[in-house]
């Protein structure tokens, strides 16, 4: 009876694989995985975030023996991690502003959350910037 391993997949990946390595372990469409991930990350951006996070540091890249977070060098990976905590704080903004009744547009502090809004954003899209070419690299 061959055991069939969990990796991160070199071959169908958009970011860092774990979707791709997601889809050949469980043999469900990796597009369907993916919408569904995607779903999950408008739902609950942070949780998601974290939870794909852990998943490229525990999960193998396929062909190798070790996962990532046991030769982790915080050196070679600070543009990545520097990122990410920029889009879980832009995230967390934008999720403490979404729990806002809709009629905060008549009240006097629209302003503010205008400009939490822009702040959020810009952090999301620095910390993309940053990340997502480091965690193609993975």
């Amino acid at each position: 009876m061959s055991s069939k391993r969990l990796e991160r997949s070199v071959r169908d990946r958009v970011l860092a694989g774990v979707i791709g390595g997601l889809s050949d372990y469980l043999k469900v469409d990796s597009n369907l995985l993916r919408i569904a991930a995607i779903l999950l990350f408008i739902i609950s951006p942070v949780l998601m975030s974290i939870l794909y996070i852990i998943a490229v540091f525990l999960i193998p890249k396929a062909g190798e023996e070790k996962p990532l977070a046991a030769s982790f060098e915080v050196e070679k990976y600070l543009p990545l991690i520097v990122g990410l905590i920029l889009i879980i704080v832009g995230a967390v903004i934008l999720g403490s502003i979404a729990v806002i009744p809709f009629f905060w547009i008549f009240t006097p502090f629209r302003f503010t959350v205008a400009i939490q809004i822009i702040i959020a954003a810009i952090l999301i899209i620095i910390g993309a910037i940053i990340a997502i070419p480091q965690l193609r690299n993975l």
